[in-house]
Parts: structure tokens; sequence; C-alpha cells
């Protein structure tokens, strides 16, 4: 982390007081930002506040494929090309890794911020406290996204006996990290969220949605919690932030034949937020009309009438295969950050699993009456396991390419939906199982060499 220091302290100079950066000696006032517009400017800085890591877990999900070995070989990023087959030796000796890297950047702005608002004196107390929540959410939200990907799924039983990964909670970056057990991850990121969201202002998002608000504060709360199998405290703070702020897009006023038919800061947005890198095959430089292919089992569980089929897919003109054209960030990029639509599904989600189906799907036709074309037939189940089985259904659909996927394959697999996964190229099979310790990427190895850290099983 030493090196993030040094570069953030290079470029908050360089752009804060070129003069005196240029043509000064370094002094010690200027080394580390102390204002309140410091740290306002820090969190600002949208490439690297919000991008999510997620890179490696979007890649290795199930919702693509690539046509043949030539594709997957022509994916110069080692990490990603070896993600797609869940390979065990997923860096082959890469040393910078953006999933694991960029979090840990975030970790550290945060950290610096916590503690120059600890020592700053100016007297706006209001900015200082929505500055610490920001700089709160931040550091629960990059925490969370680690051990997405860089531990194994939670599980309430054994949390404390499964090992998650390293909570740098100050901004020494001499000190020594310590992988500390997956509970002790969720307990620091819940009081992290929890007093971020009694600091955050109860604003509605504007066009400033890089900026987190106490709406977007509860629905992390509500993915974290729904992560952890903890079903009726997510319900509570999903219901919470709806309750703030509840906007859904009607689709049936998007251009079905846009290549960008939702915008960036679209209505439904509550935290913006993107995956870490733009080279891999689903998106950036990889994707093309021959080279992403969506999963055909996806593609056509969209009903006719349902408009999401033609607003986040077209057909290739070159295979006549549907490709993905985008959605929650106006490109193909995917988008990881926070949205209502998401709040609706886990609330759905939860209603169903703690008894109320019915509620449940009543919760699940607000969403899709905004999604489907012409008269709209809601949901029916008998029962609470058909009720779940629409849910899951709808919920893929819904939030395709979201970095989501490979989150909920994780969990619904401890649930015990026992979902494989499989790739082929060049006639030879690719199988990750459900219960594989390859669902935890590996730690980067420079930083198993300087800090000790015990490495993942694969």
């Amino acid at each position: 982390m030493k090196k993030y220091l040094i570069l953030m302290i290079a470029l908050f100079l360089l752009a804060c007081n070129k003069r005196d950066f240029l043509d000064d000696k370094p002094r010690s006032s200027l080394i580390v930002p102390k204002t309140l517009d410091d740290f306002t400017k820090l969190l600002d800085n949208f490439n690297v506040m919000n991008l999510s890591g997620n890179t490696l877990s979007e890649v290795s999900s199930d919702d693509y494929y690539l046509p043949d070995q030539s594709t997957w070989e022509s994916i110069y990023v080692v990490e990603e090309r070896n993600a797609y087959v869940w390979k065990a030796d997923l860096y082959e000796g890469a040393q910078q890794i953006r999933d694991w890297e960029d979090p840990y950047k975030q970790i550290l702005y945060a950290n610096i911020i916590l503690e120059g608002l600890e020592r700053n004196t100016e007297k706006d107390k209001k900015t200082a406290e929505w500055l610490k929540g920001w700089a709160l959410f931040a550091r629960g939200f990059a925490l969370f996204n680690l051990t997405q990907e860089f531990a194994m799924p939670y599980n309430n039983v054994y949390a404390a006996d499964i090992i998650g990964v390293p909570m740098k909670l100050e901004s020494d970056v001499t000190a020594i990290a310590v992988r500390s057990s997956l509970k002790d991850n969720l307990t620091q990121i819940l009081s992290d969220l929890e007093l971020a969201k009694s600091l955050l202002p109860d604003k509605k998002p504007g066009m400033d949605r890089n900026r987190p608000y106490k709406s977007a504060a509860l629905a992390l709360l509500a993915r974290v919690l729904l992560s952890a199998g903890k079903y009726h405290e997510a319900l509570n703070y999903a219901t919470l932030s709806l309750e703030l702020y509840d906007s859904l897009i009607d689709f049936n006023l998007l251009s079905q034949t846009s290549n960008t038919p939702i915008v960036q800061y679209n209505d439904e947005v509550l935290f913006s937020c993107y995956p870490s890198s733009v080279s891999s095959p689903i998106f950036g430089t990889y994707r093309s009309a021959t080279t992403t292919l969506i999963d055909s089992s996806l593609y056509e569980s969209y009903q006719p009438n349902d408009l999401r089929k033609s607003i986040f897919f077209t057909t290739s003109t070159v295979t006549g295969k549907p490709m993905y054209k985008g959605t929650y960030t106006g490109t193909t990029r995917p988008f990881t950050g926070l949205a209502t639509d998401e709040q609706y599904l886990i609330k759905a989600e939860c209603q169903i699993r703690i008894g109320d189906f019915i509620e449940g799907l009543a919760t699940l036709d607000k969403l899709l009456l905004k999604r489907y074309r012409g008269e709209y037939k809601p949901l029916i189940a008998t029962d609470r396991d058909m009720a779940l089985s629409l849910l899951k259904n709808e919920r893929r659909k819904e939030l395709v390419f979201r970095g989501l996927r490979w989150q909920d394959i994780r969990r619904y697999n401890r649930e015990g939906d026992n979902i494989t996964l499989k790739r082929k190229l060049n006639g030879k099979e690719f199988i990750l199982e459900p219960k594989s310790p390859r669902y935890a990427f590996p730690i980067p190895q420079n930083e198993i060499i300087i800090n000790g850290l015990p490495q993942n099983e694969r």
C-alpha cells in the first residue's frame, strides 16, 4: 500500500497546487491532505473511489461464453484469460491484480480521510460528518468486495473459522497485514456501514451519483446481509432504502434500438460504480459481435413481451446470436454499483425466504410492471419454493452483467442449489464444482511474500 500512498500524494499535490508542487521543495504541511476540501477531492476521484474490483468474478460467471480457443487466447490479461476457465494458477506470476489493488487503494484513501478528520479543526461540522460517512461507506464497500472474491462464501455457523481478508483500519503503510476471519470481516463491514448511514445526508441522488447518500448506505447494508444469509436484517434495510428512494425506470419509455438505451446516471442509480478492468472479454477491448456470446438459456428465458430482452441485448449481424449491449453505465461496461431495482429484488427474496411468499411476489411485481410491454400478468406461485425459483430467475434476468452473478452463485450453492459451471474450449471441458475452493481467488503472490499471508487453497 506504500506505493498507493506515494502516488496519491503526488497526484493530489499536482491537482491541487501545481505551482507549489513544481516550484517548491516538499514541505511536511503538503504531504498529507488535511482540509475538508482536500478530502472531498479525494473522495470525488471516480477512477479510484468508484472502481469496485469485480472483474475476475464477472469473467468467471456464466452469463456469457467465448466462441473458440483463438478468442480465448487473444485475451492478453493473463488473470482474466485464466479466470474464464477457473485455472488454479490464476496469475502466472502477474504482480498487479486490479481486483485486489483497487479496493485496498480505496481503503487507504478512506483511512487517511478518517484520520485527517480527527485532526481537522474547521467549523463546518455538517460537511465533516458527511465526509466521514462517505469514507466509512467507501471502506465498507471495498472490504465487502474483497471478501466476495478473495474469501470463501460466508457461513453463519463456521464464519469464525473461515479465513477472510486483511483489514487495514489505519493509514500506516508499514503495518504488517494479517488475514482476519470472515466473521470479523463482516463485523467490520457492518460497523462501517451502520455508522455511515447515520452520518450520510438523507438526500435524493441527482447528477452526483458517484457520491453515496443514506439510501445507498442502506442499500449496501441490504446487499451485504443478503450475501451472509441474514434475511430478516437484509429485508429491513432494503425496505428502509426504498422508503427513502424507490424510483424505477419504465422500460416502455426507452429506445429498444439504441445501443445505449439507459443513461449513466439514470433514475434507478443509488451509487455509481464500475469494474476495475476494461480489457475483459465481456466488455472493453475484447467485446465484439463475434467474441462475447450470451448464454442461450439466459437469453431464451426472457418472454417475448419482456422489454429487457431488447434493452439489454442485440443480435449480432455477424453471427446472428445475441450479444450484450450495455445497461446502467451508458456503455458496454458493466455496472457494479447500487440501484433501486436490486433493492426490490432483495426485499422480495427476503420476504419469500422468511415465509411471506405472496407478499414477496407482490414486491417483485412492482419491479416487473416497469419491464414488460402491454398488459403485465402478476406472478403466481403455490408455495415458497416455487416463489423462490421465480425470484431467482427474475434476479438473474434483471441483474445481468451487474457484478452480482458470482456472488449469487456462491450463496445459492451454500443454500444447496449445487450449481455447476462449465466451459468448453477446443473440445476440452472445464468444470467448477459447487463447493470448489476456486470460488476464492488466490491472494496476489507479492502480498504473500511481503506480509507472509496464508494463501487460499486452489
